[in-house]
C-alpha cells in the first residue's frame, strides 16, 4: 500500500513543478505584453500626430497666401491645424504645418505661383531646413 501512495504523491508533485513553471511563464509574458503596450500606444500616437500634420500641410497648400518674407500663419479651427508660410530670399515658400497641440511638424518646399503654394514634387521634409534657428521657430 506504500507503493500506491508514493506513486500518487510524485504525480502530485510533478502536477504542482508543472503549473508553478506554467505561472512563471504567464507571468513572463504579462509582462513583456504590458511593456509592449506602451509602445504600440506611442507609435499610434506617432502616427496620429503624423496624420494630422500631413492633414495640416494639405490644407495649408490650399489656402491664400501673400508674397511676404515674414511668417505668416493661418489657422483652422475645427481640426486645431495651423499652416505658416515663410519667403526666402531666392524666393522659394517654406510652408510649415501641424495637428493639434503641436506635437508634430512637418514642412514643405515650393514656391508661390499667384496666391497659392505650388509645392515641390520633392519638396517633403520633416524638419526645418533653415539655417537659421530663429527663422525655424514658427509663430503661434
Amino acid at each position: 500500500m506504500s507503493g500506491k501512495q508514493e506513486k500518487g504523491s510524485t504525480s502530485l508533485l510533478m502536477v504542482l513543478m508543472l503549473f508553478a513553471v506554467g505561472s512563471l511563464m504567464l507571468s513572463g509574458l504579462s509582462r513583456q505584453l504590458g511593456a509592449q503596450r506602451f509602445e504600440v500606444a506611442a507609435e499610434i500616437q506617432f502616427i496620429k500626430n503624423q496624420t494630422a500634420a500631413r492633414s495640416a500641410l494639405a490644407w495649408g497648400e490650399n489656402q491664400n497666401w501673400h508674397p511676404q518674407r515674414t511668417w505668416q500663419c493661418q489657422f483652422e479651427s475645427s481640426n486645431q491645424w495651423h499652416a505658416c508660410l515663410h519667403l526666402t530670399d531666392k524666393g522659394e515658400a517654406l510652408l510649415a504645418a501641424s495637428g493639434p497641440a503641436l506635437a508634430f511638424t512637418l514642412w514643405r518646399w515650393g514656391g508661390l505661383q499667384g496666391n497659392k503654394l505650388a509645392a515641390s514634387a520633392q519638396g517633403w521634409l520633416d524638419f526645418c531646413p533653415l539655417l537659421d534657428d530663429d527663422l525655424c521657430k514658427l509663430p503661434l
